[in-house]
């Protein structure tokens, strides 16, 4: 015995449940923000490699801030580095702060 296959309807039905799965969770909503955080992570790093370090390597007299080393017994630790990542850190946590609290901000607001 031959049975009909339908194909197109299961193919429909497959993407209605994708559409469906992906309304539910918010899925595109995710992605989207994961793509802006990237673009901000970015953002900051730019800000901080070509403002922020320049302007340490003038106070501390320095050609190139993230090439600052120190050795002991052979063993090179990157002082520069540890500040770069430590200042991109900072930034994130402050711009961060300020979203977070106007964001708490409307909140209360709407609540009243």
């Amino acid at each position: 015995m031959i049975r009909k296959i339908r194909p197109i309807r299961k193919v429909e039905s497959l993407f209605g449940k994708i559409s469906d799965f992906l309304q539910e969770y918010a899925v595109l909503a995710v992605a989207i923000g994961v793509i802006v955080a990237q673009a901000g992570k970015d953002f900051i790093d730019a800000l901080v490699k070509g403002f922020f370090l320049p302007l340490l390597q003038v106070i501390f007299s320095t050609t190139t801030f993230n090439n600052l080393d120190f050795f002991v017994s052979g063993i090179r630790f990157n002082i520069g580095g540890i500040v770069s990542s430590l200042l991109t850190l900072l930034i994130v946590l402050v711009v961060l702060y300020f979203i977070v609290k106007k964001i708490i901000r409307r909140e209360v607001k709407k609540s009243e």
